[in-house]
């Protein structure tokens, strides 16, 4: 992983400019970004070679258009050439229309900018064009991570002996977390596992790894004294809010139970890239796969290998889909009088549901959404759109809720295009985005085919969705912009909002409950606690249903709104 800074180019051919320039653009970018200069368009594409040898990345180029030999536009388009993907600006006092339209047309000119200018003026014309090239290139980085980790859990989940399990999940963390030192516990008493294991990396540029692993009957006081190490790396991680120290626990699917932790110290520079709270997800999805690759590591021997190979293919991929979701516990600490009726189809769903809080905790945002299909495609698309929506809320910062579907559906509709390859696209999702306003007592809600309810003295009111979906064909929605209601809600509100599985289920005496049954039947418990809310939905699901095979993922949310000052401080 590359975590040199990214590299801003000025060319021009007078050295008082170049100077000023370069000083400008370090006082205002010099903590993420570096500056090179150079003095003709011959030499700054001699500097553009030796960067790109060196395997640095060019984000801006800023260049004089009247300069001997080459001029501005003629040196950009060659630039072009080598890095299409670096944001290119013209200064320029004298330049003729044609060679400002030549480099918009042959290199995509960002900007061109009249001498004298103004610093500010001038440095927000770069800081924008720096942030966008940051924005793509770490998209990109982000889809290349997500395909390492799916490569990197496979290769998790395909081993069976612990000790190189261990090795092998230290080498994944080399290649996505990034560390210098990696201390790891496992206790397993069921299966008789007890060691710790002990990393270091030897080259970082090779990513080479020292891996000791120690058994603890084998060697009980080094065992021990490791131990100990990984509690105080642990208690100085929670007091200190320490960047280069991580953590993250073992945790078994069945029971919640922790089998250990894993502690991370990265002593590596600045990463450019990444975020602190996207480092520490990966980690924590990687480890969920160790979790789940240990636990089918021991009972490897006492199951039929070809009968667990196929039950644990699906089984993983429920693991991977589980660690997206977020618990319920989560959401009720924000939302106490809440409730989520969960009950995929089969093991991994099309239908998940969604949280996130921004501005430390003034905005909340709950989904509920419905993707194409059910069981393993289904489960692949939620993966899509769930990245997505934690892309447009958690790294752009997008408090309009219709914004946020715009951005999600642009998202995946480009994966989905990039992948078909020419072919109709056919996958979507359904959606219904709630965002809590708790500064202003306020609620934003947008929908992609997907309504909220919600009851205020004991009425019904239904917000409708914007009809169409995510992903849906742009040339027969171009009209059709998401768009979202705001509601001032009162306090003991009632807000549903679901996927379409309960409502389609085909019962014993009716081919579906239909959407007229299944609003009447929140018309009457609605008023009801959540907690019971839930247990009649589930027991009038079933008893409907009968002996039947399930039809669909099935989804419900609901919560009771609460003001902020009688609520969980946040």
């Amino acid at each position: 992983m590359n975590h040199k800074k990214p590299v801003i180019l000025c060319v021009d051919d007078e050295k008082i400019i170049l100077d000023s320039l370069q000083e400008q653009i370090l006082n205002r970018l010099g903590e993420r970004f570096e500056c090179e200069v150079a003095q003709s368009g011959e030499e700054g594409l001699e500097v553009i070679d030796e960067l790109r040898t060196d395997g640095r990345e060019i984000a801006v180029i800023i260049s004089d258009q009247l300069m001997p030999s080459m001029k501005g536009d003629q040196f950009l388009i060659t630039a072009h050439k080598k890095i299409p993907d670096s944001y290119k600006i013209l200064l320029t006092g004298q330049a003729t229309l044609d060679a400002v339209q030549n480099a918009i047309n042959n290199a995509r000119l960002y900007r061109y900018v009249m001498k004298p200018w103004r610093e500010d003026d001038l440095m927000l014309t770069v800081e924008e064009a720096a942030e966008a090239y940051l924005q793509r290139i770490r998209l990109q980085f982000y889809m290349r991570l997500l395909r390492d980790i799916n490569t990197l859990t496979q290769k998790l989940s395909g081993e069976r002996e612990i000790n190189r399990l261990i090795e092998k999940y230290f080498e994944s963390l080399v290649d996505t977390v990034g560390f210098a030192s990696a201390k790891i516990v496992v206790e397993y008493p069921q299966q008789d596992i007890y060691l710790e294991g002990i990393a270091n990396v030897l080259n970082a540029y090779a990513k080479k790894v020292q891996v000791e692993i120690l058994q603890r009957e084998a060697d009980k006081e080094r065992y021990t004294a490791i131990r100990q190490e990984i509690e105080d790396l642990i208690m100085q991680a929670m007091l200190e809010d320490s960047r280069h120290i991580l953590v993250a626990p073992i945790r078994l699917q069945q029971g919640g139970r922790d089998l250990g932790h894993v502690v991370i110290e990265r002593s590596e520079g600045v990463d450019y890239l990444r975020e602190q709270r996207e480092v520490q997800n990966t980690l924590q999805t990687l480890t969920s796969q160790l979790a789940i690759s240990l636990e089918n590591a021991a009972l490897y021997h006492t199951i039929l290998e070809q009968k667990k190979e196929l039950e644990d293919s699906i089984r993983y991929a429920k693991r991977i889909q589980l660690a997206l979701i977020p618990s319920p516990e989560l959401i009720q600490y924000h939302l106490p009088e809440s409730f989520i009726f969960y009950l995929p189809k089969a093991v991994v769903s099309g239908d998940f549901y969604w949280f996130a809080e921004q501005q430390n905790g003034r905005y909340i945002y709950l989904a509920v959404v419905d993707c194409t299909g059910h069981g393993v495609p289904g489960a692949f698309m939620s993966v899509l759109v769930s990245n997505a929506l934690s892309y447009a809320v958690n790294e752009m910062g997008i408090t309009d809720v219709a914004g946020v579907l715009q951005i999600v559906d642009l998202q995946v509709r480009e994966k989905l295009q990039r992948q078909a390859q020419g072919e109709v696209v056919q996958d979507g999702a359904e959606m219904c985005l709630v965002q809590i306003d708790r500064e202003r007592g306020e609620l934003h809600v947008a929908g992609a085919r997907r309504p909220l309810i919600y009851y205020r003295d004991g009425q019904r009111h239904e917000l409708h969705p914007t009809p169409r979906s995510i992903a849906d064909d742009p040339n027969l929605f171009k009209d059709t912009p998401f768009t979202s209601h705001k509601v001032l809600p009162q306090p003991g509100d009632m807000f549903f909002f679901f996927s379409d599985g309960y409502a389609d289920q085909e019962g014993t005496i009716k081919r579906r409950m239909g959407k007229s049954r299944f609003y009447e039947l929140l018309d009457e418990i609605h008023a009801l606690p959540a907690a019971q809310q839930r247990q009649i939905l589930e027991q009038r699901f079933r008893e409907w249903k009968g002996d039947l095979e399930q039809t669909d993922d099935v989804l419900v949310m609901g919560f009771r709104y609460t003001p902020l000052s009688s609520s969980l401080n946040l």
